[in-house]
């Protein structure tokens, strides 16, 4: 407790000086060593750090003033007994006494403090409890030092070691134990004690019994769940070792998280078989919005993360192919599971379009990659990355995966739950839906309910008690933070695809040994583009690495994008992507040296619906995210091949793509380019 008084001595303000006058709320101090007299508030004195007085406060410290609380009643009236004796020694009369009132003589101020402890040990005496004066004295100090905790029996307030009297060498081993139990499969204490006793006979430390081993291990195991669920104990050693934080974004993009975490859910692939997928989301955090949500078989690479913010940028009627990819799924699926249009184009039209300015991601290879950075640096996004192994740092886009599972996907057949021991006997066996089915389902379960379901992490001032949906957060936020909505068009999507450079030939163009041609095209075959290094005359393409049945080629001069078409693109099964690609060619060149072009139709289609060995079943699987835009009734009647002759079929399935964003590729070595796609004779 901090007092000052008239002419007390005090340090204030790196200098000494004397308390010379009070006025009020102000102070007169004079300096000892300059005789200046200055005028401080008395408030701005005390609460200044660099005050101290030269001697202790005369008032007892309130610190201790709830311990009386903490006591059992006997204590406790033990101690307010005391206090009784001990205030009349100190103040002449007891602290119920009426004001005014006199004190006894034997206790009266006037006397020596130690003639009133002579008094009252003599009065306690006759009473029956007897306490020896230089006691008193003890009390009487302890009072004023520290107030009536000061008189509680030590016994009772006494605060004791986690490990209690144990051997501070044998708490470091059993500390050690638990620490190393963080990575290491789960055992039992038994097995913590017996290594601990043989570590500390070897060291020829003392070892208590068994019993008492248990009891130390008991406390120090608290909240690290050594002998629990592996996952739950790291975890557990993962949390920051500092204060918890909240970030508290005012804006709609302010701060936005990504991540992947695989879907609990068995999907069914092209050649039949069944696996999980991937799912990735870019989650706002002032309005809890999903900006945009991927899903890919197996791992997710940096092309899928880089798709990612174009259709975070991109509204859904936007996106190529994304109005007859949902047509496809709703023919597939069964009916009512998607709305028809007018439902689907109402939730659309309510769902905001947020442009991220900063993303927050961990450091995975996916996210850290060139192809991802510089799809944020080209959307002028900063990326900030969160520290190694702390998914604390990225909570909200964490708990949005577990609201993905207990909102959507445990209602899917095929749902394995989050761990195996939650997992049904056989989820692969009841899987029914395939990847691009579940990514039209999930696009249209974020739009239609999770927008409109009231979040608890989302209230507003005015509204403290009511929790808000994603959308009535962002029409609150954006009155007070309204920002420019800015889309990508088409075009937009279509320059964030992969970049690479080619001639035009009088053929069209020869992209990965494949044709690609256009009308579009016929003035300039055979023309330099212009551009200088590193086009070197060549002209600009972007591609889709998921949908190679059409490229797109960039018009400089007319500044338009001209979509070029496989020539065989309308015998295909489906969408084939390049690993579809390189698993047919490697499948030919295990067969002959040349590959004609209906060998290599037929093995693409055939890797697209009964793949063989691993490397062809992955490739399947990722090309089975992007559906075929319009289902084919005979798709075994496109794996026959088709002379260039014959009447070509009506345009079909090749739609243009949710294409992703990266960087522009790295030069290709040259070489002769060798037309593959011309059936023979």
């Amino acid at each position: 407790m901090k007092s000052v008084r008239l002419f007390d001595f005090i340090q204030f303000d790196g200098a000494s000086w004397q308390v010379a006058a009070h006025d009020g709320a102000e102070l007169a101090l004079k300096n000892l060593s300059t005789g200046r007299i200055r005028r401080v508030p008395v408030a701005e004195l005390l609460a200044d750090d660099s005050y101290l007085p030269d001697a202790p406060a005369p008032l007892p410290s309130l610190a201790g003033v709830a311990l009386l609380e903490t006591l059992e009643p006997g204590a406790r009236a033990q101690a307010e007994l005391l206090h009784r004796h001990v205030y009349e020694l100190v103040n002449g009369t007891p602290p119920d006494a009426a004001p005014g009132t006199a004190p006894k003589p034997e206790y009266d101020l006037a006397n020596p403090l130690l003639r009133r402890i002579e008094a009252k040990a003599a009065e306690l005496a006759a009473a029956g409890t007897p306490i020896a004066a230089r006691t008193l004295r003890r009390h009487v100090a302890a009072y004023r030092k520290q107030g009536i905790a000061g008189l509680a029996d030590g016994r009772n307030t006494r605060q004791s070691t986690l490990a209690g009297w144990a051997d501070p060498e044998l708490v470091a081993l059993l500390e050690a134990e638990i620490a190393g139990q963080t990575n290491t499969s789960t055992g039992t204490r038994s097995r913590a004690v017996t290594r601990v006793r043989a570590l500390a006979e070897r060291q020829g430390l003392g070892v208590p019994s068994p019993a008492t081993l248990y009891r130390i291990l008991a406390k120090l195991e608290k909240s690290r769940h050594p002998f629990g669920n592996a996952t739950t104990r790291r975890t557990q050693a993962s949390r920051p070792d500092r204060t918890w934080g909240r970030q508290a974004p005012v804006r709609p993009g302010e701060l936005v998280e990504i991540d992947s975490s695989p879907l609990d859910l068995m999907l069914i692939y092209p050649d039949g078989s069944t696996g999980k997928a991937d799912l990735t989301v870019a989650l706002d955090i002032a309005t809890r919005t999903p900006l945009a949500a991927v899903l890919r078989p197996e791992a997710t690479k940096a092309v899928d993360a880089a798709v990612l913010l174009a259709r975070a940028m991109t509204p859904l009627p936007l996106q190529p192919g994304w109005d007859a990819a949902l047509g496809y799924s709703r023919s597939v699926l069964p009916q009512g599971m998607i709305p028809g249009g007018a439902d689907v184009r109402s939730a659309i039209a309510a769902k905001p379009v947020i442009v991220p300015e900063s993303i927050t991601v961990d450091r995975g290879k996916v996210y850290i990659g060139a192809t991802f950075t510089a799809a944020c640096e080209r959307l002028q996004i900063s990326l900030t990355k969160a520290a190694p192994r702390t998914g604390t740092d990225k909570p909200h886009i964490e708990r949005f995966f577990a609201a993905v599972n207990s909102g959507f996907t445990q209602y899917l057949a095929g749902y394995t739950g989050p761990n195996v021991v939650r997992r049904g006997k056989d989820p692969a066996a009841e899987a029914r839906f395939g990847l691009a089915d579940v990514q039209s389902l999930l696009d249209w379960w974020l739009v239609a309910v999770w927008q409109n379901r009231p979040h608890p992490g989302l209230r507003h001032p005015a509204m403290p008690k009511k929790d808000l949906t994603p959308n009535e957060a962002f029409a609150a936020l954006s009155g007070v933070a309204p920002q420019i909505p800015v889309t990508l068009t088409r075009e937009d999507y279509i320059a964030l695809l992969p970049l690479d450079w080619r001639t035009i030939q009088p053929y069209g163009i020869n992209f990965h040994n494949l044709h690609y041609d256009n009308p579009a095209l016929h003035e300039y075959r055979g023309v330099p583009s212009g551009l200088p290094a590193p086009a070197n005359g060549r002209w600009e393409i972007r591609y889709d690495p998921y949908r190679l049945q059409s490229i797109h080629v960039r018009d400089h001069r007319k500044g338009v994008w001209i979509e070029a078409e496989w020539t065989m693109a309308r015998q295909l099964a489906g969408p084939f992507s390049l690993d579809v690609l390189a698993a047919a060619k490697k499948a030919l060149d295990r067969r002959s040296g040349s590959i004609p072009g209906a060998d290599l139709l037929a093995e693409v289609n055939r890797i697209m619906t009964a793949p063989s060995g691993r490397a062809e079943a992955r490739a399947a699987r990722r090309a089975s995210a992007s559906p075929s835009s319009v289902p084919d009734p005979a798709p075994l009647r496109l794996l026959a091949p088709v002379s260039e002759g014959e009447p070509k079929p009506e345009p079909g399935a090749a739609a243009p793509s949710a294409a992703t964003a990266t960087a522009p590729a790295g030069p290709r070595p040259r070489r002769h380019a060798r037309r593959i796609d011309l059936l023979e004779d």
